[in-house]
């Protein structure tokens, strides 16, 4: 046989052989992911939820209108969560339909299956012995990991911005000295894309230069002792400390061209939302989902098993002690694993599933390496006997973790993740259509309790899955506030419903829970619970109807009907009895609320702020009335004398004029003082002056009138801007 027939006899085999795990990946992974989801039988809610939700309605949105479709899509830009991530499943959505499990497989085979591939890639450049057999037994170790599998199963597609760091990662182990220029823009813009599929890959981003720095000063350390042990003269040593000063920095004049690289795609394509990450504290914003350590480290444990972070923890270790692994490569994964462990396990904290997503890779190319390593530097017996165990003991992990088995084996393998069922499932059904059919008029019904188990977002996803498209969102159901650092007093949403309902014992989220909070982070839930079960005041303008329904776990919910409008002085009294129990004020909550419109169901919220202490609104007046439908009420510290400042601006000439009245009250819900005043369409921008003094005040309420006696809402708009309150 020639050389060429032998070259082309030899290729086609490795080829075939590539083929052929490509495609048994590709099978286990549409079998695992098609046995899961049909065994589920249950209502998905929030996350699990939210971008299936998302997706469906952008595929649907491409088939019928591709041009709002796309201007859907570049709006989204600006917001934290956009529509670019789900823009590679839309036309598997086209083709296969809109079902859970087409949604999961679109998700499995566009984003996990490439995601597996590049670690493969990866541990390939980080363990220097026979590339293709390091690769595919890598990306076939991935399916022993049930962290590669559930965040997927449960909704998320987060790993869409995962392949994304790990092509950044790939492409900076080709060549860690980046000699290539072409590579600094590429990976600049590899992470910029990871960032917007998900915000959160912004911790990613900042562990890669964070690695890679360390890395750098690690080299020039390294560079000035070889080069002072070396070399025996002075002159010498004078000539090699400059070296190793200018390869620090070009090492870091190119991770700046990555990050300005970076930023520049950022501002360029989601600017509004670059901007937003820069300025706001999220840390602060979203406090109630960060753990505490001693939580973290325990879920962490069962999201893997202790067993398999051991096995990874000796793999990097044995893998760098021996030599087995290539050292820059070595170095930056170990140290990019420990910047990402300390960012989510020690600073961050979250604890929900798809942030395993930034964790899994590192386990992963730490159990390739142990395999690697045992079989390269073990002899026989030893050797069949530590791979057996550690084959043994992922085979086992897997099964803990994805089939359905009540089995406690402590920490050290993985906890049960088993598809979701509703036992309860026709029992919410039955509360899906009695509400329906109770509120026929999409008029407003507080769901009181956000748990895992029963919530507002349950029940509009059950109404979606039960009731055609066209109808689904007639089920208008308040689901927040829900969580104190995040949202606002639940007043404004408490006075608007015509309904609420209510489920016994309280529902919150547990700190068991898969998409888990910190404790006492739902009081902005509880005085709204307590309100009815205590029977405040408030609760007296609802009645209980008499059919009640019973959901797993002991719950039973009941339903309540407005039977008249809560008027000003029980509203104000209400306020301050949710002030009380509640505490600190919540995290999002203004000192002017709207008390006919809320943050949550309002397009277009009638309250912004200006700065610090200016504000604007914009609202419509009424006829005079005891409602409370264009009523502001301020939270902000007041003293025996307030006064009101601000611009008034008449937009429309055919408004006659409009009347405000501003009144003082305390917190037994007494009025102290009053004031109105009218205004009139004589100038564009009118002053706002208006003054209210008495003993022990606690709120101000400004009310928007008519000052005609004809009904000229749709006339007269009313806008306020500079609005403050003197002391």
């Amino acid at each position: 046989m020639g050389l060429f027939d032998w070259v082309s006899f030899k290729l086609p085999r490795k080829f075939l052989i590539d083929g052929f795990l490509l495609l048994l990946v590709v099978l286990v992974t549409v079998a695992v992911t098609s046995i899961y989801v049909s065994s589920e039988h249950t209502f998905y809610w929030w996350d699990y939820a939210g971008y299936n939700t998302a997706t469906v309605n952008t595929a649907n949105l491409f088939r019928d209108s591709p041009d709002k479709a796309w201007r859907g899509v570049i709006e989204s830009l600006s917001k934290e969560k956009n529509l670019l991530i789900s823009l590679p499943l839309v036309p598997f959505i086209l083709l296969f339909g809109e079902s859970r499990l087409s949604y999961i497989l679109s998700v499995s085979l566009i984003y996990v299956v490439p995601l597996r591939l590049l670690l493969g890639a990866i541990s390939a450049k980080l363990i220097p012995v026979y590339p293709r057999r390091v690769f595919w037994s890598t990306v076939l170790l991935s399916l022993l990991i049930p962290m590669s599998w559930i965040p997927t199963l449960r909704g998320y597609l987060d790993t869409g911005g995962c392949v994304f760091v790990a092509l950044a990662i790939w492409l900076y182990l080709q060549d860690v000295k980046l000699k290539s220029w072409w590579k600094i823009p590429l990976i600049g813009f590899f992470l910029a894309g990871a960032i917007l599929l998900r915000r959160h890959f912004a911790y990613s981003a900042i562990a890669f230069f964070g690695a890679a720095t360390l890395q750098a000063f690690i080299e020039f350390i390294v560079l000035i002792y070889r080069r002072e042990t070396a070399l025996s003269s002075p002159k010498d040593k004078d000539v090699a400390v400059p070296f190793a000063y200018r390869c620090l920095f070009e090492s870091c004049v190119k991770l700046g061209l990555i990050a300005v690289t970076s930023l520049t795609i950022l501002m360029l394509v989601a600017g509004d939302f670059t901007r937003s990450a820069l300025t706001v504290d999220y840390r602060n914003l979203y406090v109630a989902w960060s753990l505490p350590v001693n939580d973290i480290l325990t879920r962490y444990a069962d999201f893997y098993g202790l067993g398999t972070w051991l096995l990874v923890l000796i793999g990097f270790s044995a893998g760098i002690l021996t030599r087995t692994l290539v050292p820059a490569a070595a170095i930056f994964v170990s140290l990019f694993g420990v910047l990402s462990l300390i960012e989510w396990l020690l600073v961050l904290r979250y604890g929900y599933l798809h942030y395993t997503i930034h964790l899994t890779p590192i386990a992963l190319l730490g159990l390739s390496t142990f395999f690697w390593t045992t079989w390269l530097t073990l002899k026989r017996k030893v050797r069949y006997f530590m791979l057996g165990a550690a084959g043994l003991y992922l085979v086992l992990n897997a099964a803990v973790g994805l089939i359905p088995l009540k089995i406690d084996l402590s920490r050290l393998f993985m906890a049960n993740f088993p598809p979701l069922v509703r036992s309860d499932y026709g029992e919410v059904v039955k509360l899906v259509e009695f509400l329906r059919k109770l509120a026929p008029n999409e008029e407003p019904i507080y769901i009181v309790g956000a748990s895992n188990n029963f919530n507002a977002n349950i029940l509009r996803q059950a109404n979606r899955k039960l009731n055609p498209p066209e109808g689904w969102w007639k089920l208008n159901t308040i689901g927040r506030p829900q969580i104190d650092s995040r949202d606002t007093y639940p007043l404004p949403e408490l006075l608007q419903a015509q309904y609420a309902v209510v489920a016994v014992p309280f529902q919150q989220v547990l700190p068991t829970d898969e998409q888990v909070l910190r404790s006492h982070e739902q009081d902005v839930v509880k005085v709204v619970y307590d309100a009815f079960t205590q029977n405040w005041e408030i609760a007296r303008d609802f009645q209980l109807l008499p059919e009640q329904f019973k959901l797993e776990n002991g719950v039973t919910v009941s339903v309540y009907r407005r039977v008249r409008p809560t008027d000003t002085a029980t509203a104000v009294r209400t306020m301050e009895a949710m002030q009380r129990q509640i505490g600190d004020r919540p995290g999002t909550q203004l000192d002017w609320i709207s008390l006919h419109q809320s943050i949550y169901t309002s397009a277009n919220y009638s309250v912004s702020q200006e700065s610090d202490n200016l504000y604007n609104i914009v609202t419509h007046p009424i006829n005079n009335s005891k409602k409370l439908d264009t009523s502001f009420l301020y939270l902000g510290a007041i003293s025996d004398k307030a006064k009101v400042t601000g611009k008034l601006n008449l937009p429309n000439k055919q408004c006659p004029g409009i009347a405000l009245r501003l009144t003082l009250w305390d917190k037994q819900g007494k009025l102290v003082d009053s004031a109105e005043m009218a205004y009139s369409q004589k100038s564009a921008i009118i002053g706002l002056n208006l003054l209210v003094e008495g003993k022990n005040p606690m709120y101000l309420l400004l009310e928007v009138l008519s000052s005609s006696k004809q009904d000229l809402t749709k006339q007269c708009q009313l806008e306020i801007n500079n609005l403050a309150v003197r002391r």
